[in-house]
């Protein structure tokens, strides 16, 4: 029964959770990183640029605008690349929200993205298949440890 209780309050604090993330949408900024092409080398690039590009975004959405000349230095320092600002959307359900988007060479490869200013979709990812139609998959830690205590 103790299990039972525990684990409905913590359901009720997922919910809560998703909602306060639903309410702060206007300061959602998604990032975009394209690779060249899609050969290891041009990969390891992207995981660069991604990384550095993210060591000087500014810890709020406010503070974005400001630093995007420097966003821009510093992608640009590790290669050819140019940078955008678009609205974007992972998929269909989701809000469009601004997205900066860093474009490497060609921009032929796959792509990595994620969420500058949300919590509640910090842990997804999406890569494009110029074969397939754009794949998008959450990883929830949370729901599968709660899965697990009921052996599911």
């Amino acid at each position: 029964m103790r299990k039972a209780r525990l684990a409905a309050g913590m359901i009720l604090c997922v919910f809560f959770l998703d909602f306060a993330a639903c309410a702060t949408a206007e300061e959602r900024w998604y990032y975009r990183v394209i690779a060249r092409n899609d050969t290891p080398q041009a990969q390891e690039v992207k995981f660069r640029v991604r990384d550095a590009v993210l060591s000087v975004c500014p810890e709020t959405a406010k503070e974005l605008p400001a630093a995007f000349p420097k966003i821009k230095e510093t992608a640009e320092s590790l290669g050819s690349c140019r940078m955008e600002i678009k609205t974007w959307s992972p998929d269909t359900e989701t809000p469009p929200a601004p997205t900066v988007y860093i474009t490497i060479g060609e921009g032929r490869g796959r792509n990595c993205w994620g969420v500058l200013y949300a919590d509640s979709l910090l842990m997804a990812k999406a890569e494009e298949d110029p074969e397939e139609p754009e794949r998008v998959e959450f990883v929830w830690p949370f729901w599968n440890w709660l899965l697990s205590l009921f052996g599911l």
